[in-house]
């Protein structure tokens, strides 16, 4: 048998032009969103392209230097910058198209991959030719999958799916091969590009180290232990269990890697993991019954699971996995595809519906996982529909279903693209599906804010409070001294005692974010603004937060008050704030260059020396704009010292 063409010239074209086809709708589905608007996080990820395209950073650090992950993602970020050199532009078209065309090579990898699967498994030929466009055509065409391709920065989690994919076909060929014969190249093939493909997933994003997990599953749903290759124990010794017990052992070893990411969370380890059970089949559902308020970017009013009947769903959804898993262990024999799709997406979760302390819920998360569901299904009800002894009925049937639903996924998938055309449209199709959201409502509220819109803004900032948690109520503060400063209205009195009361407790992401905002405002224009008192209360808030000074929410939110303090022309009484700021997070270059500026503005050259001293550290490198920084503090530090000396 051919293992990857078809049986015949007429099958082969037939399916082609089916396959051609399939991508054709998708392009067309997706055209209307492409030149939609960049959504939460899209300009902060794409901060170093945009500093590469002004000439003030080098292409090196634009890659490497990404911070939304431990690896940097620079995989994920030559791919913006390459957009970007090729068009020369940072509109949201530049990226979307690419992630277009991400989606459709996903697409390709998984019909390879579903083809491979039901191979090992011994369908029949004719379930070979039609079930993996199925697959395709179903997983492209899923609604879900809209809101990871039309949000640029998701682009990593789909560059990861890519080559986690990639890394399970090259095994899946790998293990062929190796059934037949043992040679050099098929060893080279498992040992050589199965692990590099995954490293390039990695590389795209963390969950990429999934990869090599994913084909232990494989090999161990889809084939017996009778006439296992050699090759295939040492290879996931050395690639899945050894680095798996060095990450349980340095866990161990140092149980703060993953409780103190819980520290800037509304929710604790258990919790967590009580919750996660219950959103993966929300995952599900959202996946294969895609409607209303379920589809969407904004679920950050997920309800938490603290204990087994709180609420009564945890335990629930629990049983129902723990009896999944276990129909997939007894039938793995019977039914190896759905066994394979069962383990490839609970494996595919572990990381980022896992222990990490995430936030709980992003339907990106579902994005590859959602390839294995798919298959899962499939291969539970084949047997039922198209089983030897059904009739044809049964067979037209399961066709004509698979083509029904993959058709409705089509249609909502064009009238979700359609709806995330422009910004208004979009935010009030996401509006429609979550108003409870307090991060879709801070959206709102930012909106009101920049078009000057008072009224509209207080209200959305009321609305977000209203369905935060209490450790946000601080944040609402800012936002409507925010307001207030865009309007160039003078905030009332009672605001600055509303601040008063809540600033304790630690400081939020959302918060630490809010006062960088707020202090760039200030900087700008804030008419009647306190700012001395407003200071006040940021610092008060720093130090009763509990929080070490070393922590990011800690040093750059007093940074930040430092600013606004600076604003007031209390520069002596913002040096003292902004020093610590920079010895609390270790030299940061940012913080030092405001330093330089308030020393040199106090005449204090000593102090001025100091800091350019660790500036020049960073000078040369990649930060053009720091370089050019560092050499006009250095040029300037003489006429520092001789006006010091007047």
């Amino acid at each position: 048998m051919n293992n990857i063409g078809l049986t015949s010239p007429i099958q082969r074209h037939g399916s082609t032009l089916v396959m051609l086809a399939i991508l054709l709708i998708t392009i067309v589905v997706y055209l209307p969103g492409l030149h939609g608007p960049f959504l939460l996080d899209d300009i902060g990820n794409l901060e170093p392209i945009t500093r590469w395209m002004a000439g003030d950073l080098g292409w090196m650090s634009a890659v490497l230097d990404n911070r939304s992950g431990p690896t940097g993602r620079p995989i994920s970020m030559l791919s913006f910058l390459l957009d970007v050199r090729r068009t020369g532009s940072l509109d949201p078209f530049t990226f979307k198209p690419t992630n277009l065309a991400i989606h459709l090579v996903c697409g390709l990898a998984a019909c390879v991959l579903t083809r491979q699967v039901l191979q090992a498994a011994q369908w029949p030929e004719s379930a070979l030719r039609w079930v993996p466009l199925a697959v395709m055509a179903i997983w492209l065409w899923m609604p879900v999958q809209l809101s990871t391709v039309l949000y640029i920065v998701q682009r990593m989690a789909q560059l990861s799916a890519l080559w986690m994919l990639a890394t399970l076909v090259i095994y899946l060929e790998a293990r062929r091969r190796l059934a037949i014969r043992v040679s050099i190249g098929r060893l080279a093939l498992l040992w050589l590009a199965v692990p590099m493909a995954a490293l390039l997933a990695v590389f795209s994003k963390e969950n990429g180290a999934l990869a090599l997990p994913l084909a232990a599953v494989a090999e161990y749903t889809l084939f017996s232990q009778t006439n296992r290759p050699r090759a295939v124990l040492p290879f996931f010794a050395a690639t899945v269990l050894l680095p798996g017990l060095l990450v349980l052992g340095y866990i161990a070893y140092n149980p703060h890697f993953l409780s103190g990411g819980y520290a800037s969370r509304d929710f604790t380890l258990s919790e967590r993991l009580l919750t996660e059970p219950r959103i993966l089949w929300d995952y599900l559902q959202t996946a294969f019954l895609p409607t209303g308020e379920r589809l969407g970017i904004y679920h950050d009013n997920v309800k938490v699971s603290t204990g087994l009947f709180t609420p009564w769903t945890t335990i629930v959804a629990i049983g129902a996995w723990l009896a999944v898993i276990a129909s997939a262990i007894v039938f793995r024999r019977k039914a190896p595809v759905f066994t394979f799709g069962v383990f490839g997406f609970l494996v595919a979760h572990l990381m980022e519906s896992g222990p990490v302390a995430l936030e709980l819920y992003f339907e990106h998360r579902n994005y590859l996982p959602s390839t294995f569901a798919i298959i899962a299904v499939i291969g539970a009800i084949y047997p039922l529909l198209f089983g030897t002894s059904r009739t044809i009925y049964f067979h037209r049937t399961g066709i004509a279903l698979m083509v029904s639903v993959a058709l409705v996924y089509a249609m909502g998938t064009l009238n979700q693209a359609l709806a995330w055309s422009t910004e208004r449209s979009f935010l009030a199709l996401q509006y429609s599906y979550n108003p409870d959201s307090p991060r879709l409502l801070s959206v709102l509220a930012a909106s009101a804010i920049q078009a000057g819109d008072l009224p509209t803004a207080l209200h959305f900032i009321d609305e977000g409070e209203r369905y935060s948690e209490d450790s946000e109520r601080g944040t609402s503060t800012l936002w409507r001294f925010m307001a207030y400063c865009e309007s160039q209205t003078k905030p009332p009195e009672s605001l600055y005692g509303e601040l008063e009361s809540r600033n304790h407790g630690r400081i939020t992401n959302y918060g630490m974010t809010a006062w960088d905002l707020l202090s760039a405002k200030v900087e700008h224009s804030c008419q009647g603004l306190d700012a001395p008192r407003l200071a006040r209360d940021g610092l008060a808030w720093v130090d009763r937060s509990g929080l070490p000074p070393t922590q990011q929410q800690s040093w750059r939110t007093r940074y930040n008050i430092g600013r606004i303090v600076a604003f007031s022309g209390d520069l002596r009484g913002a040096e003292v704030i902004v020093h610590k700021a920079w010895l609390d997070s270790d030299r940061n270059n940012g913080i030092g260059v405001l330093l330089f500026q308030l020393n040199a503005s106090l005449g204090d050259v000593d102090a001025c020396s100091i800091v350019l001293k660790s500036l020049e550290r960073s000078e040369g490198g990649d930060d053009y704009a720091l370089t050019r920084v560092i050499r006009s503090f250095r040029s300037a530090l003489p006429s520092i010292e001789a006006e010091h000396r007047h």
